[in-house]
């Protein structure tokens, strides 16, 4: 309606614009604003306008038919270029949603880790702090975390992260009373301790930097995970390096343990500790051999025939050591001389020892640098943690006995 309205309008101003003129110079210039009418990429207004500027030029009765036929043209071309605007708006929107879709999915799965991955385990510990003297309650996972960045280095391969945080987190509940445990046997208000001679090490999480998130994905995706043995709760012990070979449980402390066995640890080579030298003068080692041993005899003129390594575990440790007129524990020679392990050959010289040990640590359970070896060469947490341990499953927490008691 609107539309027939302006050209009734338009076909009057023909009228008035051509009076005078020959009818078929009339028709003409009719026939061509009906024409602009037509066109359906020009709206109303736009048609009029057009059909008026037509008028005006053709007033002084020269250029009737070149205005018309240029602003039929005009109309034309607006067409084209209105369609043009179409399609190029179209395709921008398209490539602004392909890549627009993508960053937006790729936030919000960034944005998974740090909740949606932590469970409520609705379980938390008594911590002893050494650092501030105090016992603190905190939440179970939230220490695995701090554990685990104080237990191994940040920058280890993720699936061996995991498998450290299913080690630390075992080992932590087999000492919670809620399942059985005893505490901590150095600060009997809390049920373990931030002593790693004596717990497990701890450290703030915030102080890993740039590895935090990476931290948070290994603890709080394998949240509630735990290692037991013939259904219970394993004593998931772990070291820095093997050497090579982990060692029986009863090689180096006193009972069997059956999921602590000797396994052949491969991929340690990156380990700064994998081999190393210490020299120890002479007179300094008859000095703390005698802090074992206050009674023992040793002749240090000839201390070379008063050394002699006389047992070796399946791993490479020593396990009995004559020095002078008495044996000693590799462990407590270890101990005594600050070495990274039992596993050491040694060579006298005319004022000093020259010790070189392989590997760090009691050498049973888990070496974590073997952990970290295996999982650069494909090796997932499970199984990881599975070979270290020897004949043991992978549960979750809720099927422990003691977890319904929890508050």
């Amino acid at each position: 309606a609107l539309g027939n309205g302006i050209q009734r309008r338009c076909a009057e101003k023909s009228v008035g614009f051509t009076r005078g003129k020959s009818s078929t110079y009339q028709q003409d210039v009719g026939f061509m604003c009906v024409r602009i009418f037509q066109v359906s990429s020009c709206d109303s207004v736009q048609r009029f306008a057009l059909c008026e500027s037509i008028y005006k030029a053709v007033a002084p009765g020269y250029l009737q038919t070149h205005s018309c036929v240029a602003s039929f043209s005009y109309c034309e071309f607006r067409k084209g270029e209105h369609l043009l605007k179409k399609m190029a708006a179209a395709l921008a929107i398209l490539m602004i949603l392909l890549f627009a879709i993508p960053l937006v999915l790729l936030k919000e799965k960034e944005k998974e880790p740090e909740r949606d991955l932590w469970p409520d385990t609705g379980l938390s510990i008594e911590v002893y702090m050494c650092d501030s003297d105090k016992v603190v309650t905190m939440d179970l996972e939230e220490y695995i975390l701090g554990v685990v960045a104080g237990e191994m280095p940040a920058d280890f391969h993720p699936e061996a992260l995991k498998a450290q945080a299913l080690a630390a987190r075992t080992y932590t509940m087999l000492r919670m009373r809620q399942f059985g445990g005893s505490g901590c046997s150095k600060h009997p208000g809390a049920e373990i301790c931030t002593d790693s001679t004596h717990c497990q090490a701890y450290k703030n999480p915030a102080s890993v930097g740039k590895n935090l998130d990476k931290l948070k994905k290994a603890v709080y995706g394998t949240a509630g995970e735990v290692i037991v043995y013939d259904n219970k709760l394993i004593d998931a012990v772990f070291h820095s390096t093997s050497g090579g070979k982990t060692e029986n449980s009863e090689e180096v402390w006193s009972g069997r343990v059956p999921y602590l066995r000797s396994v052949v640890s491969q991929y340690e080579e990156h380990s700064p500790k994998y081999v190393a030298q210490q020299e120890v003068s002479i007179d300094n080692f008859i000095k703390c051999i005698k802090k074992l041993d206050p009674e023992v005899k040793i002749n240090k003129k000839n201390i070379k025939n008063e050394i002699k390594v006389l047992e070796r575990s399946e791993g490479g440790r020593i396990t009995k050591l004559r020095v002078g007129d008495r044996i000693f524990k590799g462990t407590d020679i270890r101990n005594a001389l600050s070495l990274n392990s039992s596993n050491f050959t040694f060579a006298v010289g005319t004022s000093t020892i020259l010790f070189t040990v392989v590997g760090s640590g009691h050498g049973i359970g888990m070496s974590q640098y073997g952990a970290d070896g295996m999982a650069k060469k494909g090796i997932g947490y499970r199984d990881i943690v599975m070979h270290y341990y020897q004949g043991v499953d992978i549960v979750n927490i809720t099927d422990l006995v003691g977890y319904k008691d929890s508050p």
